[in-house]
């Protein structure tokens, strides 16, 4: 399944249409190919990580989803130099290493894609 399909398969044309735009903006932000993780999931790069039980696995290393409810990003925000951005980006909430927003409207896409940017390079390899 290609990134284009799933965003072609969004109901909503709003959704659908920011969908379009975060595959741009993640694309340059990153430098990565977008990969579909599961059935919705349009994530970039892979993280390879380890558990202290040796519970080995691979995921993407960032990317988006898109629900009836709302848009998520997957980004590792644990780095405290992010702050700044999640202060300027405008109308979100976020989860340990989540983003939720509702539309793209709301929030500065200038301050998103150097968010994504810097998140992308914070994030930790194992």
């Amino acid at each position: 399944i290609s990134p284009h399909n799933v965003i072609a398969a969004i109901p909503h044309p709003q959704k659908r249409e920011d969908a379009g735009k975060l595959l741009e903006i993640f694309a340059r932000a990153t430098g990565q190919k977008p990969v579909v993780w599961g059935t919705k999931l349009i994530g970039y790069g892979t993280y390879r990580y380890q558990y202290p039980t040796g519970h080995r696995g691979e995921i993407y290393a960032t990317g988006f989803s898109v629900s009836k409810r709302n848009i998520t990003l997957h980004l590792y925000l644990e780095e405290p130099a992010l702050k700044s951005y999640l202060n300027c980006l405008g109308k979100h909430t976020c989860g340990k290493s989540c983003l939720y927003i509702n539309k793209l409207a709301d929030v500065d896409l200038t301050v998103l894609e150097e968010l994504v940017r810097r998140a992308w390079h914070f994030t930790p390899e194992i």
